[in-house]
């Protein structure tokens, strides 16, 4: 039988130690912010040569152009992003990969203007504040009917407590990333990332919470610390095995897909693992300590 609620201690500072780390390097590094949200121009163009990257580089920093990021997009596919260009710009480019390359084919180009890169910032805040909203909401009526003393509130706070825990570690882990490799960013794939994860987190956590419920339900004069404690460990392998297949198939998407989209995956993986280890070692006994700690200082208790 594994002694997570007893050693909640463990598992609380191993997670505030994560989340500080996590904290110092959004402020120490920041976060490699995409076009999709500070604007700006994006590329993509196939060419034959196995120098189409070198090539290209070398175009850009002849033209004078700073800021720009490139990387390889598979199947003789290259990515350049860079500040917004004009069209003259964008002809004369073009003009000069032609030149150097001649089988240079552009295959997409977007602009992305700063109006609309603020716009997506604002709904991308406003997505994630909402989902967490409607999550304490929707935890708090599914638990509604939980047996008293228990509160259906406290099921969704500590929920949501074990998502910001886990966006924030995410976040950080990408922070880290951004600062030593160019391809992982924040953009709309990245939002989609957190989402995602959230929706993963929170139904790990729902597992825990409801098996919690009917356990309480048969005993209810047991001590919850023991209730929680045979709930985790009875779905705990229910919870890993479910994050693990789906983890398995994003590692397969990792090897053998696009590498445009590799930034998204890496965060997904990262961020999956993270809330299964919270949905187990956080919100649970986070729910554990919280519930004690009223009943503590409630007299009829």
């Amino acid at each position: 039988m594994y002694r997570i609620i007893k050693n909640s201690w463990i598992w609380f500072t191993f997670s505030i130690t994560l989340a500080v780390i996590s904290i110092i390097a959004i402020c120490v590094f920041g976060l490699r912010i995409g076009i999709d949200y500070k604007g700006g121009t994006s590329i993509e163009f196939t060419a034959a040569s196995a120098d189409r990257v070198n090539l290209a580089k070398s175009v850009l920093d002849d033209s004078k152009y700073n800021g720009y990021q490139i990387k390889e997009s598979g199947n003789n596919s290259v990515i350049i992003k860079m500040p917004t260009l004009s069209n003259d710009q964008h002809k004369d480019l073009n003009t000069k990969m032609t030149a150097l390359m001649p089988d240079y084919n552009e295959t997409q180009y977007d602009t992305v203007g700063p109006i609309i890169g603020q716009d997506l910032t604002n709904k991308s805040i406003f997505a994630v504040i909402l989902a967490s909203l409607g999550i304490i909401i929707f935890v708090a009526f599914a638990f509604r009917k939980v047996p008293k003393p228990l509160s259906s509130w406290k099921f969704g706070m500590c929920a949501v407590i074990a998502l910001i825990h886990d966006l924030l570690i995410t976040t950080g882990f990408v922070a880290i990333l951004g600062h030593f490799f160019i391809w992982m960013e924040v953009d709309a794939l990245f939002i989609t990332a957190l989402l995602t994860i959230m929706g993963f987190s929170v139904h790990d956590t729902i597992v825990v919470y409801d098996r919690l419920r009917e356990n309480f339900i048969k005993n209810p004069h047991q001590d919850i610390e023991i209730s929680a404690e045979e709930s985790i460990n009875q779905t705990i392998v229910r919870s890993i095995n479910t994050s693990m297949t789906t983890v398995l198939v994003l590692i397969a998407l990792l090897i053998f897909g696009s590498s445009s989209i590799r930034h998204f995956i890496i965060t997904l993986v990262f961020g999956i693992l993270i809330g299964t280890y919270s949905s187990i070692f956080n919100a649970t006994p986070l729910l554990v300590l919280w519930q004690k700690k009223s009943w503590k200082k409630s007299p009829s208790r």
